[in-house]
């Protein structure tokens, strides 16, 4: 069976895919403020090299880059018309970060929220400021056992989460599947950079400019319509230093720098508790497929009782069947993690969702149909992440994480085949 791709830009991505439902992410302020329908297209047989040179040598950077960085630092100053950004990133692959963002108001940048992994255990908060400045007020949220499960809510939903595995190889799903296109070798920001750009046809119409020597972005121009134009310009990068292990809860009174701040803490527990796993079916309630991935090791297990987990920030209640439940495997090789989720297939209870928060804060992702052999599982490639979902016998599985397109492929077929193997 042929494998089908379709290009989608912004919130297009939600075409295809079950409504997502309580879904709380960390995202700066301006990536909610435009969620946009756009067309989709079939995509063009080509491979996306476009009119530019140096495709292959991108191509090979991009590989040889991906799951190499073991920690990262950088800032992205966003501009959008007289609003200014600050984003600082602080990454230790696979699974800890710290994030902050700051506004800039007259001239005087000021801390809007900031937000931590460690693991699966996550921490927000955010500002609320008068219309003189004066800081008013600090919500934070914490929550611990997080369903490990990347760009589905809190776990590694970070926008522009860049520099691990993921983001190299969704740059060459997107790239080879013609959703970018290079346009050649250009200057920018001081560094020799490749300029790809967005297939004719997807808006918002997208550029962006990857440093030639690492394939990290230098920057990239967003355009909304109505000559409007949304810049981000990644700077200051710093790879592969000491992570600081600092506390995991910092004091949101210090952390704004104002102790008289009233705070409105909220925790929750996302239900994810370990297991060994020849118990998992008597807790999970089915035989789990345990897929083997070359290079990794299956380092954990997890299973979760939705219904009786704390709901999202924000979430509607979901109705879930009677004994649903949830079993999360992680693989780890070095800097390269990859989660998979398995719960029971049921036709009735549409609870599969893609990660639209990712994707749309993306702004550009490209949706394909594996073949016969692979189950015709969906793996699906947005800017900086990837995403798979497959049924397999009378499991629904959702793979994300550090692999590569063919890898995901690979992976579905397997799971095809384990669940085969039962019947």
């Amino acid at each position: 069976m042929p494998m089908k791709r379709k290009k989608l830009g912004g919130a297009a991505s939600r075409r295809g895919a079950r409504t997502r439902r309580g879904v709380s992410r960390a995202r700066p302020p301006l990536v909610a403020l435009a969620l946009m329908a756009v067309a989709i297209l079939s995509l063009p047989n080509a491979g996306g090299c476009g009119g530019g040179g140096g495709y292959r040598d991108l191509i090979e950077t991009l590989e040889a880059r991906a799951g190499t960085i073991s920690t990262l630092r950088y800032t992205c100053v966003t501009e959008d018309g007289e609003r200014l950004y600050r984003e600082e990133f602080e990454l230790a692959f696979p699974d800890r970060y710290r994030y902050r963002v700051y506004e800039d108001r007259g001239g005087s940048a000021r801390l809007a929220s900031a937000v931590e992994q460690r693991g699966e255990a996550f921490f927000r908060t955010r500002a609320t400021y008068s219309e003189s400045g004066a800081l008013e007020k600090v919500e934070s949220e914490t929550a611990f056992n997080v369903p490990p499960l990347r760009n589905g809510g809190k776990y590694l939903g970070l926008y522009h989460l860049i520099g691990n595995a993921d983001y190299f190889h969704s740059i060459l799903s997107l790239l080879e599947g013609g959703s970018l296109e290079l346009r050649g070798k250009e200057e920018v920001e001081g560094a020799p950079a490749y300029r790809l750009d967005s297939a004719a046809g997807l808006t918002p119409r997208m550029q962006i400019w990857l440093d030639a020597e690492t394939g990290l972005p230098l920057r990239k121009d967003l355009f909304l319509g109505e000559e409007r134009k949304v810049v981000f310009r990644f700077q200051g990068y710093e790879e592969d230093f000491p992570y600081p292990e600092l506390p995991f809860l910092p004091d949101t009174r210090t952390l704004f720098g104002n102790e008289g701040a009233a705070v409105n803490p909220l925790e929750s527990d996302g239900g994810c508790r370990s297991l060994d796993l020849p118990d998992a079916a008597s807790l999970v309630g089915f035989d789990p497929l345990i897929p083997t991935l070359e290079g990794f090791e299956l380092t954990g297990a997890r299973w979760r009782d939705p219904a009786a987990s704390a709901p999202a920030s924000g979430g509607q209640s979901i109705q879930y069947p009677e004994g649903f439940r949830e079993l999360y495997l992680l693989y780890r090789d070095g800097m390269r993690q990859v989660e998979i989720r398995e719960s029971p297939y049921d036709p009735d209870f549409a609870y599969y969702t893609m990660g639209l928060g990712t994707l749309t804060g993306a702004y550009l992702a490209q949706q394909e149909t594996f073949g016969e052999e692979a189950g015709g599982a969906s793996y699906t490639a947005a800017l900086d992440c990837q995403e798979m979902h497959l049924v397999a016998g009378d499991l629904e599985i959702t793979a994300t994480g550090d692999l590569s397109r063919d890898a995901f492929a690979d992976l579905a077929a397997q799971l095809v085949e384990l669940a085969s193997s039962r019947e």
